[in-house]
């Protein structure tokens, strides 16, 4: 019985590497999520570290999903090919990976910007910041997000100044 079913090494390769970037944004968004909510619950620590914690996981979320959808779907070679040759839509290749393993900085970044905005531009800010689980809530989802929330508001500036 043959080791692999993929018929070269290109794909075998691509193979290993979502496995290992399925391992990576596993591992990454457990250890963030545990480190946040610890974070959450820690006087001692400074109140940046659980946003920024469990927005990086809520992205690395959003990037294993984005993987495991990929990956599923099946493989795209150098050349552009697919694999199979059938397979439509997003599929796995190299260049991807490079995204998904950047993606949970992005949810890092852009969980607190959120919890500060909805703070200074909301009637009551109080609300997002009541709980450790509020705020946690708040910034996991901001994280989870992350991605669109940049689109939008990439297009929003571009439709308002026609920039």
């Amino acid at each position: 019985m043959p080791k692999s079913a993929l018929p070269d090494d290109e794909l075998r390769t691509l193979d290993r590497l979502a496995q290992f970037t399925i391992a990576y944004l596993l591992l990454a968004s457990l250890a963030s999520f545990l480190a946040g909510a610890h974070a959450l619950n820690s006087p001692a620590l400074p109140a940046l570290l659980a946003p920024v914690l469990i927005g990086f996981c809520g992205s690395a979320i959003a990037a294993l999903t984005s993987c495991l959808d990929r990956y599923a779907t099946g493989f795209e070679r150098e050349n552009g090919e697919p694999y199979p040759e059938k397979a439509t839509g997003g599929k796995f290749n190299r260049r991807f990976s490079r995204w998904l393993f950047i993606r949970p900085f992005l949810g890092a970044v852009v969980a607190p910007v959120f919890i500060w905005g909805l703070s200074h531009f909301t009637q009551s800010p109080q609300e997002f910041q009541s709980s450790p689980e509020t705020l946690g809530f708040t910034a996991f989802t901001a994280g989870l997000l992350a991605k669109s929330v940049l689109d939008l508001v990439k297009n929003l500036f571009k439709n308002v100044f026609k920039a």
